[in-house]
């Protein structure tokens, strides 16, 4: 590495101010709207903060101002001000899109997450005017002038913008059906691994290095983010605009339930990026030290896990409901006969295993005895069913679902549901959904 920084040109640092006074004008002039407590800002100020931000990050990297104690602070809070500048994108995106994703009447949550989004935008207003009056008194201490363009404030007001009349014809594409229940299954599939990384339970942290990154992390947080830009993929390639989407109110809403968790770990993602870079133990130092008293860390807490995963997981929720419910409307239901379990038919355990699948594959499933159904996602239906078969002697049952759903509980058949033989590897699902 140094044999390499040896054979590059040095620039002293006296030379490099009158190049930096000049890159970083358009960045201070944006970022010196906020000074004005009263301003409004939109979608469109954040797309521009960050997008001069890159550009100023960009130009410090290509000067290697990160490898230079006189400008690393200054480089630091650029890249601070890009990280804070992304998320509130994202949320702003949310607010903007809203009525598009889940529609403008009969949502419960729009109130209360317009609310807890305008706290949380207040919040990055605030931070981002410390890292602007740090950066500028920074750069004044370096030797460099700040000069600001004016720059007028009404251009960044919070404005709804008006939308075409949707005149799609809803037209019924090939396997468009087939598509949407593969869409729903990979949906819950998303919710289970949400779940798996315990994102959907409460997170009790006094300090953001009790979560950051042994709970949380930047890559968890990309996944997730990833998992979701794919689904929403999926949609509009293969059911936008067409014949359900116009008629199906639920699938309709799939997208929606889908984009806002995707946007909301976007600006996770974005947030603990922030953290870990430029915060954490790992990397301590003079200057990063200066940081987490700019951020208001117990805010950014509160951000994180209060607001960002709060809301993913009430988001995540409502659309996993909506997947249920399109794979059980979609979904052909057809008939096996399965055998009882030996010796003791269907008590506890066979009972368990069986609603551990129906609540894998989401789709209803029904065990039909002497003409009753019983829910196979309830243990105490099961237990029921079980105690009817027991009196009537039967050795034989009839199930009732998806073919899915019902190949699975074959399999659980074929291994006596368990009782004496060990779980299949087909089924392995049961054990680490037993476990959670």
């Amino acid at each position: 590495m140094e044999k390499t920084r040896s054979l590059s040109p040095i620039i002293s640092e006296e030379d490099f101010l009158p190049l930096v006074e000049e890159k970083s004008r358009d960045f201070l002039s944006i970022l010196n709207v906020l000074t004005d407590e009263k301003v409004a800002v939109n979608s469109v100020y954040y797309f521009t903060l960050m997008h001069e931000a890159d550009k100023l990050e960009s130009f410090l990297d290509d000067y290697g101002a990160r490898t230079n104690l006189r400008w690393l602070f200054f480089s630091e809070l650029v890249a601070c001000v890009r990280n804070f500048a992304l998320a509130g994108f994202q949320i702003y995106h949310i607010l903007n899109r809203y009525p598009d994703y889940i529609g403008k009447e009969g949502d419960q949550l729009l109130k209360e997450f317009q609310i807890r989004s305008y706290d949380e935008l207040e919040y990055f207003s605030l931070v981002l005017r410390g890292f602007y009056e740090a950066m500028v008194e920074e750069i004044k201490s370096l030797g460099a002038q700040v000069s600001i363009n004016p720059i007028d404030k009404g251009t960044w007001g919070f404005k709804v913008t008006p939308q075409l009349p949707y005149t799609i014809t809803g037209e019924l594409a090939s396997n468009e059906e087939e598509r949407i229940v593969s869409l729903a299954q990979e949906y819950r599939k998303t919710v289970k691994y949400f779940r798996q990384n315990g994102l959907d339970r409460k997170i009790k942290a006094t300090s953001l290095t009790e979560i950051i990154p042994a709970k949380i992390n930047e890559n968890l947080m990309a996944e997730m983010e990833i998992r979701l830009h794919n689904l929403q993929s999926e949609y509009d390639t293969y059911i936008r605009g067409g014949a359900q989407e116009k008629e199906n109110a639920e699938v309709a809403s799939i997208r929606g339930l889908t984009a806002i968790p995707m946007h909301l770990f976007e600006a996770l993602k974005w947030l603990v990026h922030f953290y870990e870079r430029h915060e954490n133990e790992i990397r301590k130092n003079d200057v990063t030290a200066k940081i987490p008293a700019l951020a208001q860390n117990e805010k950014l807490l509160s951000c994180i896990v209060d607001y960002c995963l709060h809301y993913c997981a009430k988001y995540l929720n409502q659309g996993n409901q909506v997947a249920e419910n399109i794979l059980s409307s979609f979904v052909k239901p057809i008939t096996y006969e399965l055998p009882i379990p030996r010796p003791h038919g269907f008590h506890a355990r066979p009972a368990t295993y069986i609603t551990l699948i129906a609540q894998e594959h989401g789709t209803e499933v029904n065990m039909i005895v002497n003409g009753e159904r019983f829910d196979c996602r309830s243990v105490l239906e099961l237990l029921q069913a079980g105690g009817m078969l027991a009196d009537l002697k039967d050795q034989t049952v009839i199930v009732e679902g998806d073919k899915r759903t019902l190949d699975d509980l074959k399999i659980l058949a074929d291994h006596n549901y368990c009782e004496d033989q060990d779980i299949p590897q087909e089924l392995s699902y049961i054990r680490i959904m037993r476990n959670l």
